[in-house]
């Protein structure tokens, strides 16, 4: 079995969930990330008979027998060792709205042409994708789909990968691919490749209407497999997108309209912060060279309490209570949260009868963090009778972070069981399972007082979904009205068009960083559906179904993700060779702001409403979105976007040599990284600030008279 170095992600402990959810020891060899020498663990992994598969910076993909795991794992050169769990879901229960794209392709000033995805690749990483549909043809009948993996098929696997089927451009024109559909996926999503396709590259020629984002784009798919559950699918796909653009020589934008919560078996993917290795490879991958892109769905869990987080304080003694799982589950609790915020916690695990009343039946003792590494455990019991076993674990699953996890077995499904922590500092956890309002009564549970309730914050879906460079997407809703099936007109009343939807996933990341960076329609957005489904359920003219039966109505950040992704490739249409970071800041930078989204940045709508015009515009039409009533005409910036290491002028139009002036910027965290003093009208900022978003007011006489969104790329 492993060794039990402390230093490591992967340990004991994960295997032993692993082999509870008999998963992984089906297969003596397994697939693995690992951090660190990339030459050296080329070597181990080769002297141990393994495949060195491929690498992003310091960060490998190999396949290893758990003892050639067993033997390299206390190496020097092995830093984390980590295998990603698949917990990904389709996310599709809001839409897509205008997002003012039409000046783009239009070329309206000061765009000096029109632009519409030629020349870019747009990659989805989906359940699968109806090439035979006309919106993924040519006005010549030619696929539009250059290349298709599908992962749910077997025979031709890309070069380098050992699973899957490939089809080229030529494959899907000969009739070769006719086995890759997109309607047959385990995860019981017909439709939702296609759709997202739809709102990012759709070109309309189905029935002259509903036009994609950037309808002469070049479209890469990967299909992901729902039943064979490959952890590698989202990496393996990024590589294989970039790797496959790279070699037509165009810039890449990927759309990826899927995600997850919870780590399942395997801890490490839970921590909401772009911290686990599956995120950071994904992102060596993305900024390994310029013209790449990365657009994600924030996620639909905006409504649903799935998070846990609070201060802890010594005279605490909080609890909250996990519903039982199915028989011959687990309860799977992490908790994550600086080494400082960590340290003093103590932590036990409880348990309450709730049937045929409730009644709190004992708990565990009362522990500290572990040494890390260190597995401990224990058991419940209640009157002699065992109700439960538990384990539990300290690591540290990279630098500056503690995470405390429990594992429990119940003996039965009759018992709710409670986490119960005291002493100074704070945490966060997510987590399905927990108990939320209402509680037993008072006189059953005397000490409801000290119940912490799950909250929706921070709800955003955890891995890349955080990175920074990743562009992670929230969705309002669209419209209220269209004409359906039959041409019926079909309206929903409850629908508020530019409202967020209530689905969508809240910020920030678990350090604090804003996400979602932007949001886009959701809720009623159209597109493309698979023809082969589409005829299925023609006959029964739905309401969700359009007039020309070709499209449909979807939603949630599946929808509003692939919008924001279009907008990306027409930006690298016009910027073929700007970096992720400048994609995203472009975007982020240049948005909507109204009456919905209030003061930007905050953890609702990101920045603001994507807008497609102003983000090619560098926002020079509108100027600078306002984040206050001041007058706009008070204070000008300029150059605005800028660039890191430029000098900037700060005019200020209404300038009183009586008046004390400050000018105060602020970063998007709400720091104060800089404050100077006005004494004439204008200022020249030398700056050195990274590149980034920052809020720049302007005090007279210490009374906050305007607001500026500063932009350094």
């Amino acid at each position: 079995m492993l060794s039990s170095g402390i230093a490591q992600s992967f340990s004991q402990f994960t295997l032993d969930k692993i082999a509870h959810q008999k998963e992984l020891l089906k297969n003596p060899s397994v697939d693995v990330l690992i951090q660190g020498n990339v030459e050296a663990i080329k070597q181990l992994v080769e002297a141990q008979g393994g495949k060195f598969q491929y690498s992003a910076g310091d960060i490998s993909k190999v396949t290893l027998s758990l003892s050639g795991i067993d033997n390299i794992i206390t190496n020097k050169a092995v830093e984390r060792l980590e295998i990603p769990t698949r917990n990904a879901r389709p996310l599709n229960d809001t839409m897509l709205k205008n997002n003012n794209v039409t000046p783009v392709h239009s070329g309206q000033a000061p765009l000096t042409q029109g632009y519409d995805g030629t020349g870019v690749v747009v990659g989805f990483i989906d359940t699968g994708i109806d090439f035979k549909h006309p919106d993924f043809q040519d006005s010549l009948g030619h696929s539009r789909v250059k290349f298709l993996w599908d992962h749910n098929l077997t025979g031709n696997p890309p070069s380098g990968y050992s699973y899957g089927k490939e089809f080229t451009n030529t494959d899907i024109d000969n009739g070769l691919a006719s086995a890759s559909d997109d309607v047959n996926n385990c995860a019981g999503y017909p439709g939702h490749g296609t759709h997202t396709a739809g709102v990012a590259v759709g070109n309309g020629l189905a029935s002259n209407s509903y036009k994609g984002v950037a309808p002469k784009a070049d479209i890469i798919m990967v299909a992901m497999s729902w039943c064979g559950t490959d952890p590698f699918s989202f990496i393996d796909g990024v590589n294989y997108i970039y790797a496959k653009a790279l070699s037509m020589g165009k810039p890449c934008v990927i759309n990826i309209s899927l995600g997850g919560q919870v780590g399942g078996v395997s801890s490490t993917y839970a921590s909401h912060d772009g911290k686990d290795l599956e995120a950071q490879m994904i992102n060596n991958v993305m900024n390994a060279h310029n013209g790449r892109a990365l657009v994600a769905a924030a996620g639909n869990d905006g409504s649903n309490p799935i998070h846990l987080g609070y201060t802890v304080t010594p005279t605490d003694t909080n609890f909250t209570m996990f519903y039982p799982p199915a028989a011959g589950n687990v309860i799977d609790i992490q908790m994550y949260g600086s080494i400082a915020d960590m340290t003093n916690l103590n932590f036990s695990i409880g348990a309450d009868q709730v049937s045929p009343y409730h009644s709190f039946r004992g708990k565990i003792h009362f522990s500290t963090m572990l040494p890390l590494g260190t597995l401990r455990n224990d058991t419940l019991y209640n009157a002699g009778h065992r109700i439960g076993l538990i384990q539990f674990r300290a690591n540290q699953p990279y630098t500056g972070t503690y995470k405390m996890e429990f594992i429990i077995l119940p003996d039965s499904v009759d018992y709710n069981w409670r986490l119960i922590v005291t002493g100074s500092g704070k945490f966060d956890s997510w987590n399905y399972g927990m108990v939320g309002a209402p509680l037993p009564s008072l006189a059953s549970m005397p000490d409801s007082s000290a119940y912490k309730f799950p909250d929706v914050n921070k709800t955003v879906c955890t891995s890349f979904q955080c990175l920074d460079n990743v562009i992670t997407v929230g969705n309002y809703t669209n419209r209220r009205s269209y004409l359906s099936c039959g041409n019926i007109p079909y309206t929903d009343v409850s629908k508020v068009p530019g409202r967020i939807d209530a689905s969508s996933s809240l910020g920030p990341t678990r350090d604090g960083r804003t996400k979602p960076d932007v949001v886009s329609p959701g809720d009623m957005t159209i597109a493309a559906i698979p023809m082969s489904y589409y005829r299925s359920v023609a006959a029964c003219c739905t309401d969700n179904l359009t007039v020309d039966s070709l499209h449909v109505r979807d939603g949630g950040t599946s929808a509003s993700s692939p919008s924001v992704a279009g907008i990306a490739a027409l930006y690298l249409q016009k910027n073929p060779n700007a970096t992720a970071a400048q994609v995203r800041a472009a975007i982020d930078n240049c948005t909507t702001v109204d009456a919905f989204t209030g003061a930007v940045p905050n953890n609702t709508y990101g920045y603001g409403k994507a807008n497609a015009f102003t983000a090619l515009t560098g926002c020079s039409t509108n100027g600078i979105n306002e984040l206050s009533s001041a007058n706009s005409n008070t204070i000008i910036i300029y150059p605005n976007p800028s660039y890191e290491g430029n000098a900037i002028t700060i005019s200020i139009a209404d300038y009183k040599a009586k008046d004390k002036m400050e000018f105060k910027i602020y970063n998007t965290l709400g720091e104060l990284i800089k404050l100077m003093n006005v004494t004439g009208s204008t200022v020249q900022l030398n700056s050195t600030l990274p590149s980034g978003v920052y809020f720049c007011n302007l005090l007279v006489n210490g009374k906050k008279t305007a607001t500026k969104k500063l932009v350094i790329l």
